[in-house]
């Protein structure tokens, strides 16, 4: 293709994109710059502009000294929880799509369908089971409480199945003769596939950091909350909060799955591309 073609592509790609591009970008930028805004501003908006009127930082002092929730408090919550479910769940998965990808066992298509059941089912049902497993545990009020119903995942199996069926059999046969033991054969295949195991734990970071379910069946303690449940505090009906705080909280909440996915974009689109490949 010519330079000339490749600029008309080009333009017509920015031309059909465009629009969608739009419709992420600026309500993204109207959420961070209402951090700037008085409550005037947002519920006058047919006389306010799009630009607050004076660039302030009160409404960030007033989020990050606590005034309205704890906020580093359940900042730190969401941070570990999100770190050990998909440390969790990627150990856990990882173990269970090898056996499923490499070895043949009784009642092997029955655990299958449960792991695809996972999936389907919606959570809300297994609700009160959760619950009640928790109490018994004495994990209530807990962040260990939380962090357990979520290592457990159906998705996770999938995922892991499908990404050692495309290992080489002749890597294992090779660790096999050299007398490893399977952990062993296991583990020695972990660097092959380590952008899948990077991908599933960005997906399942992305995932826990949004739960809502089950922190609110296991939390009670404000200090213990999570932060999703923080932002459905600050945006209750009565309207108390601030609009600003509520944006600043909002785009707090953003920053750290935008810089995760801005560091480990590369290598999950090259999972994607193999499985998609193979």
């Amino acid at each position: 293709m010519s330079a000339q073609g490749k600029t008309v592509s080009g333009a017509l790609s920015l031309l059909l994109l465009g629009p969608f591009l739009m419709a992420v970008f600026v309500p993204f930028l109207w959420m961070v710059l209402g951090i700037f805004k008085t409550n005037a501003e947002f519920f006058q908006p047919l006389t306010s502009a799009f630009f607050p009127a004076h660039y302030e930082w009160q409404n960030v002092v007033e989020l990050l000294e606590g005034k309205w929730v704890p906020f580093w408090d359940v900042f730190g919550n969401s941070l570990a929880v999100s770190l050990g479910q998909a440390f969790g769940a990627v150990t856990l998965s990882a173990m269970a799509g090898y056996a499923f990808a490499r070895f043949t066992f009784s009642g092997k298509r029955l655990l299958f369908v449960l792991a695809v059941a996972l999936v389907l089912v919606p959570r809300q049902l297994f609700a009160v089971p959760l619950f009640s497993w928790v109490n018994e545990l004495g994990l209530s009020d807990s962040l260990l409480g939380v962090m357990l119903p979520g290592v457990v995942t159906g998705l996770g199996v999938i995922y892991f199945t499908q990404v050692f069926r495309q290992v080489p059999v002749e890597y294992l046969q090779a660790a096999r003769v050299c007398g490893a033991a399977e952990l062993r054969v296991f583990l020695t295949l972990l660097p092959l596939v380590w952008p899948a195991l990077l991908s599933y734990g960005m997906i399942h970071f992305i995932l826990a950091w949004h739960e809502h379910l089950i922190p609110m069946l296991v939390l009670t303690s404000e200090t213990k909350q999570t932060l999703p449940l923080a932002l459905a505090k600050l945006y209750d009906v009565s309207q108390r909060t601030p609009q600003g705080v509520q944006m600043a909280a909002s785009t707090f909440a953003v920053i750290p799955t935008a810089v995760l996915f801005a560091v480990c974009h590369r290598k999950f689109k090259s999972s994607l591309s193999d499985m998609l490949v193979h």
